[in-house]
């Protein structure tokens, strides 16, 4: 498995049979895509910083397959596939279920090739400062993101998205925080920063010891190192 942040909340992640692609609203590097090889596209909702129907251009070499949520209008394309939260489907050897957001649209997790992957979307624990955004309730941010949280508790949680926003201010690793401790993650991967990297190692630090792996990376369009497998 190899795995490239792209931006923001943007991954592609290489596995040996198939390319999965989230929130992908950037160009992607020829370079990533591999030909004659099946890409997944994953769009958990329809906001900009997550979606762009530039995704529907990837070129017929690379197999691309869209798996979209329902919050995005419904687009004329080859391949795609609309989905709401807490529904399953099984497609190109993968078992997908869906669950909700504290924002818009959903959340994936996603079983194939042996791995278990969860990508948050929106999912996140919205603790705004009351100063900024006054007509936020912060008790019910933070009920909400522990319920849709315990629709999952089940489950094994092996790679981990999860939002690590810098405009929370002092909030920021709350979420991330929160699923460390509830799911102990293999590995955690901080997302929904733009170009914050420098919030990765901040997080670190909140965090603290943890089995957790929180890999760093400080670009656009760079392969994550893989320091959760003896093979690299």
């Amino acid at each position: 498995m190899k795995i490239f942040h792209l931006h923001h909340s943007g991954f592609l992640i290489q596995l040996e049979d198939k390319t999965l692609i989230f929130d992908c609203f950037t160009h992607i590097p020829t370079s990533l895509l591999r030909k004659g090889i099946p890409h997944f596209f994953f769009v958990s909702h329809g906001h900009g910083d997550h979606y762009t129907a530039d995704i529907f251009s990837t070129d017929r070499i690379y197999h691309p397959t869209y798996i979209l949520s329902d919050d995005i209008p419904k687009t004329s394309t080859h391949k795609t596939h609309v989905i709401g939260p807490y529904q399953h489907m099984s497609l190109g050897g993968m078992d997908i279920k869906t669950f909700g957001s504290t924002d818009q649209g959903i959340s994936f997790y996603i079983a194939t090739n042996s791995h278990r992957i969860f990508h948050a979307g929106d999912l996140n624990w919205w603790d705004w400062e009351t100063n900024e955004k006054p007509n936020i309730d912060p008790a019910q941010e933070e009920k909400d993101f522990k319920s849709e949280l315990e629709k999952m508790k089940n489950l094994p949680m092996e790679f981990a998205f999860v939002p690590v926003d810098p405009r929370l201010g002092d909030s920021f690793y709350k979420a991330g925080a929160y699923f460390i401790e509830t799911f102990h993650p293999k590995v955690l991967i901080p997302m929904h920063f733009k170009d914050d990297f420098g919030i990765i190692k901040r997080f670190k630090d909140k965090v603290g010891n943890t089995k957790t792996i929180i890999p760093e990376f400080k670009e656009r369009n760079v392969k994550i190192k893989n320091t959760w497998s003896p093979v690299v």
